[in-house]
């Protein structure tokens, strides 16, 4: 009697271990996605607060995002040097579609996060799932001063995305001329081809970027 009152004690123990590993589970994946939503968000106290509290600066949430990702994204330059100097992995990319902190930066044009992770080492020609680089991204979305500042850091400029197409590509289809100008002084090749055999001046010609196409003839594109 007395050895199946003990299988009794142990089995209610198990129970009791399972049912509280999975009210912490749950109650940690809570506590990250408060995080997450206040580096989105933008509010820096409640940052700080978690951060101090114990938070995982590294923590993703339902679809694979930081806390720095998501600061990135939203422009939240103080949110993102806090999080760097807290630990947060500065190249974590998001599940979903391979995005890191830089990709995210450049691809709204916020500069001064794109210099501050620069500045930190992120890693300048780091991909998405896509094959999309911050260079791509700042072209296609014609933020100049983005672009100037990760080429002049060293950004690839002939880099390819998964359908061969360039950052060059990217700033002509959009009529993006000064662009255009910056990524051939620094060595884009104006006859690159994607996938499908198109160059910048077949994407700009159908979009009818005519200024664009002129300069691109000009710099011997066939």
């Amino acid at each position: 009697m007395a050895s199946g009152q003990a299988g009794y004690k142990a089995r209610i123990l198990a129970a009791f271990m399972v049912v509280f590993a999975l009210w912490a589970t749950v109650a940690i994946a809570g506590v990250n996605e408060d995080f997450l939503e206040a580096a989105k968000c933008g509010d820096l106290a409640a940052v700080k607060g978690f951060i101090a509290n114990g938070a995982d600066v590294n923590a993703k949430g339902n679809q694979g995002a930081t806390a720095l990702t998501n600061a990135s994204l939203n422009g939240h330059e103080e949110i993102v040097q806090t999080l760097l100097d807290n630990g947060a992995d500065i190249n974590a990319k998001i599940n979903d579609n391979g995005a890191t902190a830089l990709t995210n930066a450049s691809s709204k044009g916020h500069l001064k996060i794109v210099q501050l992770l620069l500045t930190e080492g992120a890693d300048i020609n780091t991909k998405t799932n896509a094959g999309i680089t911050a260079l791509m991204f700042a072209s296609y979305k014609g933020h100049k001063e983005v672009v100037q500042a990760l080429l002049d850091k060293g950004a690839d400029v002939n880099a390819k995305n998964n359908k061969g197409e360039t950052a060059l590509m990217s700033a002509s289809m959009n009529g993006h001329k000064e662009i255009v100008q910056t990524l051939l002084a620094k060595g884009a090749d104006v006859n690159a081809k994607m996938n499908d055999g198109k160059t910048a001046l077949t994407v700009a010609s159908e979009k009818g970027q005519k200024e664009v196409t002129e300069l691109l003839i000009k710099a011997g594109a066939k």
